[in-house]
């Protein structure tokens, strides 16, 4: 299952991965439910639970996360929080 979304998740703790050729994207959060697919309008959002990306290569799962995303002209990006401390001067 080959698809033209490409995925851009972003992280504290293993840096920028990119995944490319990715046909459907499942964001399961504490509000509501999408299932992303090519063409996708663009949307902001905020996430509270689970992140699936299928394509090409298989299933990436994201579990019990926190972060933002957006989708745009098929560019998928997540930031993924936690990990982030505020430094007191």
């Amino acid at each position: 299952m080959t698809g033209k979304i490409k995925v851009r998740i972003m992280g504290m703790k293993d840096g920028l991965k990119e995944i490319d050729e990715v046909s459907l994207i499942r964001v399961i959060s504490r509000e509501y439910n999408l299932l992303i697919m090519e063409d996708y309008m663009p949307v902001i959002g905020e996430i509270d639970g689970n992140v699936t990306i299928v394509g090409s290569q298989g299933e990436y799962k994201l579990e019990n996360i926190n972060g933002y995303f957006s989708i745009r002209k098929n560019l998928f990006s997540l930031l993924i929080g936690g990990g982030f401390k505020c430094l007191e001067e």
